[in-house]
Parts: structure tokens; C-alpha cells; sequence
């Protein structure tokens, strides 16, 4: 009985661990039009927390969300650092004080594509399957 408590414990944690990091935040990618040569993820990061409100190149940022909880989480821990719920809270403090608005939210990947696609100060965020000739991944 020891010996199956020195091995579960562990088998248990790492496969826990496993389910619930790599899948989820690897399959989401934050995307721009192909045409913006200046967006990083510490730029994204920074637009999407409300630091900046502009690329590097003064174009206003145009933000997109996906509906989808997971996506939304995937993509806060990956490219802010922090959980969907602390941003969604700090746009709310920047919605009530006038200093911001909040990204538009948008039902699938296809539409977010299809925006960011049109506009080459949009960015959103798809799962990285759907990314294609008509936008840039950003990494």
C-alpha cells in the first residue's frame, strides 16, 4: 500500500498538470493584419491590459476577443501575464473612469480573422489552427 501512495501522488499531479497547461495555451495565438510589420507580444500584452492604446507606429489599436472562456484565459495567462478576470476587471475600472473601451467581443475565429484581415490596426487572438495567408501570427 506504501508503494502505491509513493507512485500515485505524483501520477496524479503530472498528469494534471499536463491536461490543464500545454493544451489549452498552446492552441491560442494572438493575430495582426499581415500588414503590420511592428506588433510583438509585449506589445499585445500591453494593449490588452490598457497600457498602451497604440502600436509603435501611432496607429489607435483596434481589439477583438473571443466569446469563449478558455480561449480568453489561454490567451491572458500567454500574452498579459495575468487572468481573464484581472483584465476583464481592469477594463471595467477603465471603462467607468472614460479612460477606455474595452476589446469587441466576437463569436468565432473566423470573424476575428476576417476583422483583424480588414484592418491594419486590428488585433485579436484565434486558436493557431485557424491562422492564414490573410494575417500574422505573433509568437
Amino acid at each position: 500500500m506504501k508503494q502505491l501512495k509513493k507512485w500515485l501522488m505524483p501520477s496524479i499531479l503530472i498528469v494534471a498538470f499536463l491536461a490543464f497547461s500545454g493544451s489549452a495555451v498552446a492552441g491560442i495565438v494572438a493575430i495582426v493584419n499581415k500588414a503590420n510589420t511592428t506588433a510583438d507580444k509585449a506589445t499585445v500584452g500591453k494593449l490588452y491590459t490598457g497600457e498602451a492604446k497604440s502600436w509603435p507606429d501611432g496607429s489607435l489599436a483596434k481589439l477583438y476577443d473571443l466569446s469563449g472562456e478558455k480561449d480568453r484565459e489561454a490567451f491572458c495567462q500567454t500574452y498579459t501575464g495575468r487572468s481573464a478576470g484581472a483584465i476583464k476587471s481592469t477594463w471595467a475600472q477603465a471603462v467607468f473612469s472614460g479612460r477606455g473601451v474595452p476589446p469587441k467581443v466576437l463569436d468565432s475565429d473566423a470573424e476575428v480573422k476576417a476583422e483583424v484581415a480588414k484592418d491594419k490596426s486590428a488585433v485579436g487572438y484565434v486558436n493557431e489552427s485557424s491562422v492564414d495567408g490573410s494575417v500574422r501570427a505573433v509568437h
